[in-house]
């Protein structure tokens, strides 16, 4: 009887200081909260911006072809436990909406680990880059998008909004919020023509 309270002892004892795998994997994840799509020396580039309390974001730049491509190489080369979840916001230089637009929004779609509730933007240059300089121009372009939509209710401002539209066979254009930067962050909606 002895021997097997001891046994049972041990083996609870083992299990309750071995911890939880999946708890673990939530210390070490890392956490992308934004992600911006431009293009540098003719190559399209995503940026992952990690989720931390450093007021310079932290990011990771990738060239790829795709948004699909790019979490790809994100988890298998540069950045092992990232945890896309907590998407806030996805930003694509203006140039490139005929390029990403369409084909990312059905790839994001497709996940079930992204929030529908997403914020997407068109944006300029200076605008992603003013928006690498600091953590607070994030939370702003937040803020003016909620203000666009509130303002203008036929904007779309999230991504399952833009995937709907591009699914929907009523209409053959819609609008999404627009970001530039010239000395201040302006906002505004631009139509996109479905092809």
């Amino acid at each position: 009887m002895r021997a097997r309270l001891c046994i049972v002892l041990i083996c609870l004892s083992a299990v309750m200081l071995s911890g939880c795998q999946s708890s673990r994997k939530i210390e070490t994840a890392q956490i992308i909260e934004n992600v911006t799509i431009s293009e540098r020396n003719g190559q399209t580039l995503y940026t992952f911006y990690i989720l931390s309390s450093a007021d310079t974001p932290l990011k990771t730049e990738i060239p790829a072809g795709s948004f699909e491509q790019a979490c790809e190489l994100a988890q298998n080369q540069y950045i092992p436990n990232i945890s896309l979840s907590k998407l806030e916001l996805l930003m694509i230089e203006e140039h490139l909406i005929d390029r990403v637009l369409k084909t990312d929004i059905e790839y994001i779609s497709t996940q079930p680990s992204f929030s529908p509730s997403a914020f997407v933007a068109l944006c300029d240059s200076k605008t992603i880059d003013k928006f690498s300089e600091s953590t607070r121009e994030q939370d702003l372009i937040e803020e003016q998008l909620i203000l666009l939509k509130k303002n203008n209710p036929d904007v779309s401002i999230n991504y399952l909004s833009v995937f709907n539209h591009f699914e929907s066979e009523k209409t053959n254009e819609f609008r999404v919020g627009t970001l530039s930067f010239d000395g201040e962050l302006k906002i505004s909606g631009k139509k996109v023509i479905k092809s």
